[in-house]
C-alpha cells in the first residue's frame, strides 16, 4: 500500500489561471495545514503494534513461516479502530473543505443549497474507502513480514536477532522492510571491516540501533504519505459529492470536470498526461499507469484537482 516511486520533475513551467491556482492553492495549504495530527497518531499507532507483538510470538511466526490467522485478525482490528477512530473524522472535515472550493456552488449557496455531509454517497464512500484501507494496510504488513523473514533466513540470521530486526519493521511496506534489513546488514559488514577486533553481540547491537533509527525515519515517510494522500482523497471527494448534491437537488445543470495538475515543479509525468483534459461528471481519466482515475488523487501525493465548470446548454 501506497508505493509509488516519483518521476523525474518536468522541466518547463506552464502558466496557471487564476482559478486553477486557487483550487491548487486550497488543497495545498489544507493539506499542510492538517497533515500534523494523522503523521503523528500513525506514527505511534505502529509503535504500540510492534510493542503488542513479543519476542516470543515472532520466534513462533519465524519457526512457521507464516503470519498466523490471529495475527492477521488482531491487524485487521487495529486498523479498523485507527479509521472509526481517526480517519473517518479526518475525512469528514476534509470533504466538508473541498466541497467549500466548488466556486460554480457560489450561487446555489446563495440560493439556499446546503452541503450534506451525512448523504448516502459520501457514507458509502466512507464506508468503502475505509474498507479498502483496512485490507490493503493488513495485506502490506503481512507481506513485508513474510518476506523479511524469508529473506533473513536465506541469510542466516539467528532467530532472536530476526526477532529483534523484524519488531521496528511494523507498519512498513515490503519494500521499506527490504531497505531496512539491507541497511542493517550493510551495517554490520562495515562494522567488522572498520572493527575487526569488536565482539559480534556489540557489532550487532550498534547494527540493530541504526536499523531502529531509519526504521523510526521510514514510519514518519510512510505516516506522512498516507496522512497527505487520505487528506487529498477525501478533500477531492468533497468537491465531487458537492457538485452531485446540487444536481440532484436542481440547483445547477450539466457540469464538466477538467483535471488541473499542481504546480509543474513536481508535477509527475502521468498526471500531465491528462492536465486540461475534460470529462462528464461519472467518467474516468485515463492517467496511464495510474490507471484509470474518477478524480484526483491519481496515485500516493498526487495533489492534482480537479475544475469544475457549468456546461450552458
Amino acid at each position: 500500500m501506497y508505493i509509488f516511486k516519483k518521476p523525474k520533475p518536468l522541466g518547463k513551467t506552464k502558466k496557471r489561471s487564476k482559478e486553477n491556482l486557487r483550487l491548487l492553492n486550497m488543497l495545498n495549504q489544507y493539506i499542510t495545514d492538517t497533515s500534523a495530527v494523522p503523521v503523528s497518531i500513525l506514527t505511534r499507532f505502529w509503535a504500540d503494534q510492534a510493542a503488542a507483538i513479543t519476542y516470543k510470538e515472532i520466534r513462533q511466526l519465524i519457526e512457521d513461516e507464516e503470519i498466523s490467522k490471529e495475527d492477521l485478525e488482531n491487524w485487521s482490528k487495529d486498523y479498523s479502530s485507527f479509521v472509526v477512530d481517526t480517519l473517518e473524522p479526518m475525512w469528514i472535515e476534509a470533504i466538508v473543505a473541498g466541497q467549500l472550493s466548488n466556486a460554480i456552488l457560489d450561487e446555489a449557496r446563495n440560493n439556499g443549497f446546503e452541503f450534506d455531509a451525512t448523504d448516502v454517497g459520501i457514507r458509502n464512500w466512507i464506508k468503502d474507502r475505509g474498507s479498502k484501507f483496512v485490507t490493503n494496510a493488513v495485506e502490506e504488513q503481512k507481506k513485508a513480514i513474510q518476506r523479511l523473514t524469508m529473506k533473513a533466513i536465506r541469510e542466516e540470521l539467528t532467530p532472536n536477532e530476526l526477532a529483534r530486526v523484524i519488531r521496528p519493521c511494523i507498519g512498513l511496506t515490503e519494500r521499506q522492510a527490504q531497505a531496512n534489513l539491507k541497511y542493517y546488514n550493510h551495517i554490520k559488514e562495515q562494522m567488522r571491516k572498520e572493527h575487526p577486533r569488536m565482539k559480534e553481540e556489540n557489532v550487532v547491537r550498534r547494527a540493530r540501533d541504526k536499523a531502529l533509527k531509519y526504521a523510526e525515519k521510514q514510519h514518519r515517510y510512510r505516516a506522512e504519505t498516507i496522512a497527505q494522500t487520505e487528506l487529498a482523497e477525501a478533500y477531492n471527494a468533497g468537491a465531487h459529492q458537492g457538485i452531485k448534491q446540487a444536481q440532484e437537488r436542481g440547483y445547477i445543470g450539466r457540469v464538466k470536470k477538467v483535471w488541473v495538475t499542481a504546480r509543474q515543479d513536481n508535477v509527475c509525468k502521468y498526471c500531465e498526461t491528462v492536465e486540461g483534459v475534460s470529462k462528464e461528471m461519472d467518467e474516468y481519466f485515463d492517467v496511464g499507469k495510474c490507471g484509470m482515475v474518477l478524480i484526483p488523487p491519481a496515485h500516493p501525493r498526487c495533489r492534482c484537482v480537479v475544475k469544475y465548470v457549468e456546461v450552458k446548454e
